[in-house]
This record gives C-alpha cells, sequence and structure tokens, in this order.
C-alpha cells in the first residue's frame, strides 16, 4: 500500500537538502500506469534491439544541437540530448499515468514540506534514459532554470522538486547523485562547479537509489548531478513532479494551459475532484470568477465533468 511520509523525512528533506522516500506509492499502482507509459517510450528490449528506429523525427543528436556551441564529446556537460525521450502531462491512455502526479502521498509530502496546503504542480513530465543513448554526466548544479530571480534558500519562497520511480534506480541505472547542504557549505547556489575546480564537492556525492515507487524530493538550492548509465542494455525511467506556494508565480516550468485541448487533459479533468484541479491553477467553486453561464461552458468543453461543487458554491 501507499504510506504518507513520515516527520523524519520531511526532516531530512529541510536538513539534507533531499531524501529518498522509499516506497511512497506502492508497486500497484505503478504497474497500472505502465501500460499507458509503453505509449509514450518504447519498451528497454525493443530499444536496444535497433535505437535509431525509434529515435522520433527531429530528436536525432545531430538535430538537437543545431545552433548549440561546440559540445565535448565525453565529462560533465549540459548535452540537449540527454533530455531528447522527456514528454510532458497529460498523456493518452488510461489515465492511470496522469494520476500519479496528483496521488495523494505526494501531495501531502509538497504540502507539509512547504508549510501550506496552497500549492501549485509547475512540473509535469515523464523521461526515459537508455544506455549508450547518449553521454548523460552533468556537472554539479543547482536547477536555476525553474525560477526568474536567484535561489532563495528558505520558506515561504521554495520549492519541492520530485521524481517518483516508475522502475528501479539502482547504482549501475543512473541514479541522481547529490550533495548534503552542510557538505556544500560556502557554495553559491546561483553557480555549477566542475570536478577539476571543486574535487572536495564532488568527494561528497551520494546516489539516490530506491525501487520503484520511491519518491525523490530535493530542495532548489541543493547540489545535483546526473551521472552515466553502466548497466548494459539499461534503462531508467520517471515521473518529474514538482510543487510551489501558489503565490509564488516566478517560480514555473511547464504550462498546462497550453494543453487544455488535448484529449488526455479533458479525461485528467473529468477524472478530478476541484481539490486536484486546482493543483494546477483551476478556479475553486466559490471563486468569484464563477458564473451560471461559465459553468455552462466549462460543462461544453468538459461533458463528463460533475460541475456540481462549482454550482451549489454560486451565490445565491
Amino acid at each position: 500500500m501507499s504510506r504518507i511520509a513520515r516527520d523524519d523525512e520531511i526532516d531530512a528533506w529541510w536538513e539534507n537538502g533531499w531524501v529518498v522516500l522509499e516506497g511512497l506509492v506502492d508497486a500497484d499502482t505503478i504497474d497500472a500506469a505502465m501500460p499507458d507509459l509503453w505509449h509514450v517510450f518504447p519498451k528497454p528490449d525493443k530499444f536496444h534491439e535497433d535505437p535509431a528506429r525509434y529515435i522520433p523525427a527531429g530528436k536525432s543528436t545531430q538535430e538537437l544541437r543545431r545552433g548549440y556551441p561546440e559540445l565535448p564529446e565525453h565529462g560533465p556537460s549540459f548535452r540537449p540530448e540527454q533530455h531528447r525521450w522527456g514528454r510532458e502531462f497529460p498523456f493518452m491512455g488510461t489515465g492511470a499515468l496522469n494520476r500519479l502526479f496528483v496521488h495523494p502521498s505526494i501531495v501531502d509530502f509538497a504540502q507539509r514540506a512547504l508549510g501550506t496546503t496552497e500549492v501549485r504542480c509547475y512540473q509535469a513530465q515523464v523521461s526515459a534514459k537508455y544506455a549508450g543513448d547518449a553521454d548523460y554526466e552533468q556537472p554539479m548544479h543547482t536547477d536555476m532554470n525553474h525560477s526568474y530571480v536567484g535561489t532563495t534558500t528558505g520558506p515561504p519562497w521554495w520549492h519541492v522538486e520530485g521524481f517518483l520511480y516508475l522502475s528501479d534506480v539502482d547504482d549501475d541505472t543512473m541514479p541522481t547523485h547529490f550533495v548534503d547542504r552542510r557538505d556544500a557549505a560556502g557554495r553559491s547556489p546561483n553557480r555549477m562547479y566542475r570536478p577539476e575546480r571543486d574535487p572536495e564537492l564532488y568527494a561528497h556525492e551520494r546516489p539516490a537509489t530506491g525501487v520503484r515507487g520511491s519518491l525523490l524530493v530535493y530542495r532548489n538550492n541543493t547540489f545535483h548531478r546526473a551521472v552515466n548509465m553502466t548497466r548494459p542494455r539499461g534503462s531508467r525511467f520517471l515521473l518529474n513532479v514538482s510543487y510551489r506556494n501558489a503565490e509564488v508565480e516566478w517560480i514555473g516550468y511547464h504550462t498546462s494551459q497550453s494543453k487544455a485541448s488535448h484529449p488526455g487533459w479533458t479525461q485528467f479533468v473529468e477524472q478530478s475532484t476541484p481539490e486536484e484541479l486546482q493543483l494546477f491553477g483551476f478556479p475553486p467553486p466559490g471563486h468569484p470568477v464563477w458564473t451560471q453561464e461559465l459553468i455552462n461552458a466549462t460543462t461544453e468543453k468538459y461533458p463528463n465533468l460533475d460541475v456540481s461543487p462549482w454550482r451549489d458554491a454560486l451565490p445565491r
């Protein structure tokens, strides 16, 4: 069964800057979502039989590097092909994969870690990594591309970044490497650090391994990096889900409004509660934007959505 994060795990996120919540989401729930994932990515055996067959049009390394400065072929670097297999929410299928982004155990952690129930899901995608498809090694960094401003270090202006493991992540299948906050003391979270310039920082890195259903969560000022996959014909599948305080509008990554006509989004909306939809910025019942006319228009857009909570909250 799925579980709720312990208080000491939330404390570890605060103190160390990262923690793996082992088996937070039960394996049966993960397994139920995998058929939807295989509509998005090739299964490992099929990919490794003929990798070139599965490279999407326009996603070749040559195409992805077009316009980039010359990149080193090996060693720590941010190569565009490292993210070749990333796809944004929502997804077609049964809807089980989409439901993971609002899984109660994940939302509970985000709310308790951020100290508010008013949170928003600002990053939602799935990713695949296959052995031999790219050099995945990166320099030590924080995710500075999530915010317009410099990295902040405390409440209420921070955010929770997370990866839900859809497959087991072992030492040889690219576990993200992290450095505890105390071991990175004195270093600016608004810079990246290469191994030749700061070997001491790299000496403190630890792999974030875990079984499928585990949730890796980290703070926005925590140093981490991707490493190469060493398992022959190996693969790794993650669901990337991040939350922020609803008031922190300068933090963002993916915009679900641009997918509002996607059939997968329609299915997701029609399967969701008002509280789950609010996680994406959907106006809750009682919001002043709602009128009977808008409810009628929303019913046209989502025919199978139960709009009674919004209708019941209209002023009498």
